[in-house]
C-alpha cells in the first residue's frame, strides 16, 4: 500500500521545488512591474514628444550648468620628511707659550682637521615647497683637531757694549784729535777711558778726517754723520770744520749711548753706532 504525504518532508525534493517555484513567481511578479513602469513612462515621453520619421539620428546635449557641483581639493596636504646630512666641524685654534722661539713670532706647530657630524631633521612641505625644517638628531662622527700654534716667549738678548778699552796714543797739539781730546772733557767731562773710546770710534770711522766721505752712504766728516747735512745744526760750516763736526758727534753719542764706551761697545757688536 502506498501513500503520498500532504506535508512536504523538510529538505525533501518536494521542498526544494516548491521554493524555487515561489521564487520563480515573484520574480515574474517584479519583472511585470518593472515593464508597466517602464511602458507607462514611456508613453508620457511619447505624448510630450513630436514623432520623428525617416533615419535621421538625433543628438541630445546635456545642461551641464544644472548638475550640481563637486568640490575639488586645489592643493596638496602638508607632508613631513626624515631628512640626513653630514656637516664639516671646523677645528679650532690653540696658542702655546714657547721659550725657545723669539718673541713677537708665531709658528704652527700642528695642523688643524675638521671633524663630522650627521644632522638630522624633520622637514615639511606644502605643494612641494619647504616650509620649516626641526633638527632632531645630532651626531658627531669624528671628533676635529684643533691647530696648535707656538707663540715665541724668548726675549732678546741685550746688547752688551765691550768692557774692554781700546789703547790710545799720544795726541799732537793743533790736531783734529787735540781739538776733540779738549772739547769731549770741556763739555761732558769724558777723559782717561772715555777718551780712549772715543780715539778708537772716530779713529775707525773716518781717523779724525774733517773731509771724510763715504761716496756709497753719503755719511761725512769726523764723525760720519749721515747725511752729513745732519751737522748744520751745529754750524754752517759743517762739512770742513773739525770744530763745529766734534761739537755735533758728541752731542749725537750723549743723546744715542749716554757715553764713548757705550757707543764704542755698540760698534764693535753691529760695526755701526
Amino acid at each position: 500500500m502506498s501513500y503520498r504525504r500532504s506535508t512536504p518532508m523538510p529538505g525533501g525534493r518536494r521542498e526544494r521545488r516548491n521554493r524555487r517555484g515561489a521564487r520563480t513567481r515573484v520574480l515574474t511578479q517584479v519583472g511585470t512591474a518593472v515593464a508597466l513602469g517602464s511602458f507607462a513612462i514611456g508613453s508620457f515621453a511619447a505624448a510630450a514628444t513630436p514623432a520623428f520619421t525617416g533615419s535621421e539620428q538625433t543628438a541630445v546635449q546635456a545642461d551641464l550648468a544644472a548638475l550640481p557641483e563637486i568640490a575639488t581639493a586645489t592643493g596638496d596636504a602638508p607632508t613631513v620628511t626624515t631628512e640626513t646630512k653630514e656637516v664639516s666641524i671646523k677645528p679650532g685654534s690653540v696658542k702655546q707659550d714657547d721659550p725657545e722661539l723669539e718673541k713677537g713670532t708665531e709658528e704652527v706647530v700642528t695642523e688643524g682637521e675638521p671633524g663630522s657630524q650627521v644632522i638630522t631633521y624633520d622637514v615639511t612641505y606644502v605643494d612641494g615647497v619647504e616650509v620649516s625644517r626641526v633638527e632632531t638628531l645630532k651626531l658627531t662622527v669624528e671628533q676635529p683637531t684643533d691647530e696648535v700654534i707656538a707663540v715665541g716667549t724668548k726675549e732678546e738678548e741685550e746688547e752688551t757694549a765691550s768692557t774692554s778699552v781700546p789703547a790710545t796714543s799720544s795726541v799732537s797739539p793743533g790736531t783734529s784729535r787735540a781739538i776733540g781730546q779738549q772739547m769731549a772733557a770741556d763739555m761732558y767731562g769724558w777723559s782717561g777711558d772715555e777718551w780712549s773710546c772715543l780715539d778708537a770710534l772716530w779713529a775707525r770711522e773716518s781717523g779724525w778726517n774733517p773731509n771724510a766721505h763715504n761716496p756709497y752712504s753719503g755719511a761725512h766728516g769726523i764723525p760720519q754723520a749721515l747725511p752729513g747735512s745732519k751737522m748744520a745744526s751745529a754750524g754752517a760750516d759743517w762739512a770742513t770744520n773739525p770744530a763745529t763736526q766734534i761739537a755735533w758727534g758728541l752731542g749725537y753719542i750723549k743723546a744715542r749711548y749716554g757715553t764713548p764706551c757705550g757707543a764704542w761697545g755698540h760698534s764693535q757688536s753691529t760695526g755701526w753706532y
